[in-house]
């Protein structure tokens, strides 16, 4: 198998990891719950014994769990400028689709992350929980920024590019 191979979970490997269905190995779960669409074969190979990668990934695939994919799957439309960094910390964001300068509120970082992750379980709930994570620990207004960009991606490629377009949405107003 080409190690440089990535792959992403179909429906059914998403629905497997949210509900435990109990449907395969504990190796195979294991994997399948690392596959994320960025990792690829050789990266996911030492979580399993040396030569087991192989068939793991070859039985996921077989059974419709997981399907050959690229970080290009999801879509790539830039996401607009949720957030924009301010001199001082805090994070501005329209608070108004189309937001006018003057309508605008101040957020900070803290507040911001808070927002993303709530809308991100809203939408996903336990199928959201690694992007959550990786929403929570960003340090800087740009890492927010990029982790933004990658939940977008994740919601369009799980639920559609409307879902994906409400949530960015839902993270300008209030």
């Amino acid at each position: 198998m080409d190690e440089k191979l990535v792959y992403v979970k179909a429906a059914k490997g998403v629905a497997e990891v949210a509900t435990r269905g109990g449907a395969l190995s504990l190796s195979a779960r294991r994997i399948l719950i690392m596959i994320d669409g960025k990792r690829t074969v050789a990266e996911l190979a030492p979580l399993l014994r040396p030569g087991e990668i192989d068939t793991v990934v070859a039985t996921l695939e077989s059974q419709g769990f997981i399907q050959r994919g690229t970080n290009f799957d999801v879509p790539t439309r830039p996401l607009p400028r949720t957030l924009e960094p301010v001199t001082g910390g805090p994070l501005e964001v329209n608070t108004v689709d189309g937001g006018a300068p003057e309508e605008r509120t101040l957020l900070t970082m803290d507040e911001a992350k808070r927002r993303a992750v709530r809308e991100l379980n809203d939408r996903l709930g336990p199928d959201g929980e690694t992007m959550a994570v990786r929403l929570e620990h960003c340090r800087t207004a740009d890492e927010l920024r990029e982790r933004l960009r990658e939940a977008e991606r994740l919601i369009a490629g799980l639920l559609g590019e409307s879902a994906a377009q409400d949530y960015v949405r839902a993270l300008r107003r209030r």
